[in-house]
């Protein structure tokens, strides 16, 4: 069973994924830098993209609730058909070729539309738990054995992400309690680990289409047999280092990433447009200086996410996918005599 018992929201969550939002932001412009031509931009390419979208959909998996869950895919497919239209007149407008498609998501909407995925199979989930775990890792690995699993749909990643989100589900909560309560050599080794082994991807030059999780083993010219072993690692590595990061989670509620995290979905859905508007001078600067570009990009991330984490932007989502309120039930003949009575 899902952990659905009611206690304090553990202020690391939101802090977690302020964090891992922040990285989305900045993977992003890193990659309209130089798209992991330049050894500069790599590294720290390679050190996001190795566990941050595994780790927020294993966050996302934690805040995900067995009911209501028509309310809530209503309002996230009202959203993705905004954005999708919005993001898609915004191309348009910076690139007059660029092309649309209703069953493909444009760039960064991927993820609505796994969500709705993900969230039509929890009443599943949570009513065969470990058969769950089992399925969706089985499922994810040999997903990078079929050819035509990709974007369209969002199909590639929805399957690749989907054991972090029944994990999640499940176990996420008992998780994130664990890991905070990591001392002495067990967290010191953890967090090694997950420095380490990022760092090893960026030295073996493991190509980055495997890290965005979309792709087949054919897609990137690789064999099945090898293609089956390279998800299975590179999603074992994403499960340590979300671990490793866990860990060194501070607790502090005051937090500014706190907030950034209860506005995380503003944030994503709206640094795409800041980051399509400054793509065209980004690579130029690179060209310049790579250090200095990094730290253009550190301070753009921090502008980016700072706007888009505004409260009037961060409501203005919440009202356009607010579930819609569940209408109240009419009085039975019975309640109504019973008030009459009490009067």
């Amino acid at each position: 069973m899902s952990e659905t018992a009611s206690k304090p929201r553990d202020p690391r969550l939101d802090i977690a994924k302020g964090v891992l939002i922040t990285l989305v932001v900045a993977g992003h412009l890193l990659e309209a830098m130089n798209h992991w031509s330049a050894e500069t931009v790599r590294l720290p390419l390679t050190f996001i993209y190795a566990f941050h979208m595994p780790a927020f959909v294993f966050l996302t998996g934690i805040t995900a609730k067995p009911h209501g869950i028509f309310r809530r895919i209503r309002a996230l497919v009202i959203l993705l058909v905004i954005f999708q239209l919005g993001y898609f007149l915004a191309a348009r407008w910076l690139d007059p070729d660029a092309t649309f498609s209703w069953h493909t998501p444009y760039w960064i909407l991927w993820f609505l539309l796994a969500l709705i995925w993900w969230l039509m199979l929890t009443p599943l989930i949570a009513r065969f738990p470990r058969a769950a775990v089992g399925l969706s890792l089985a499922v994810a690995v040999s997903a990078s054995a079929v050819p035509w699993v990709g974007y369209p749909l969002a199909i590639g990643r929805t399957l690749t992400f989907l054991p972090f989100f029944v994990v999640g589900f499940l176990y996420g909560k008992t998780i994130l309690a664990w890991c905070g309560k990591a001392r002495g050599a067990l967290r010191g080794w953890t967090v090694a680990v997950a420095l380490v082994l990022p760092a090893l991807l960026y030295a073996m030059h493991v190509d980055n289409g495997w890290l965005y999780g979309s792709m087949s083993a054919s897609d990137l010219d690789e064999g099945t047999t090898p293609g089956l072993l390279t998800r299975a690692a590179l999603m074992l590595v994403a499960a340590l280092v979300t671990a490793g990061f866990l860990m060194v989670l501070p607790k502090s509620p005051g937090i500014p990433w706190a907030v950034v995290g209860q506005r995380s979905l503003a944030v994503f859905l709206f640094h795409g447009v800041l980051v399509k508007a400054v793509n065209p001078y980004l690579p130029q600067i690179l060209a310049e200086n790579n250090v200095m570009s990094l730290v253009l990009v550190a301070v753009v991330t921090a502008g980016t996410v700072a706007l888009t984490s505004w409260q009037p932007i961060n409501e203005a989502v919440r009202r356009i996918g607010a579930p819609a309120p569940r209408p109240a039930a009419p009085e039975r003949p019975a309640d109504v005599r019973e008030k009459q009575l009490s009067r």
